[in-house]
């Protein structure tokens, strides 16, 4: 299974993403990083030893979607 997650580099968002790599799924972080930081990705992918998809983006944007 894939999750799409957005705000995943925000502090509940990553949090989530822990528990989805935990469990075995693919996820694909969809973050503009207005409140939060691409090293805290950094950071999960060292701990989780799992990598994952990253778009910087805002949902507000129909393109990036």
């Amino acid at each position: 299974m894939k999750i799409l997650l957005t705000g995943g580099a925000g502090y509940i968002g990553s949090h989530i993403l822990m528990e989805i790599l935990a469990k075995g799924w693919d996820a694909c972080v969809f973050d503009n990083f207005s409140n939060s930081s691409p090293k805290a990705l950094d950071r999960i992918q060292t701990l989780t030893n799992r990598s994952f998809d990253r778009v910087n983006g805002d949902i507000r944007d129909k393109d990036a979607i």
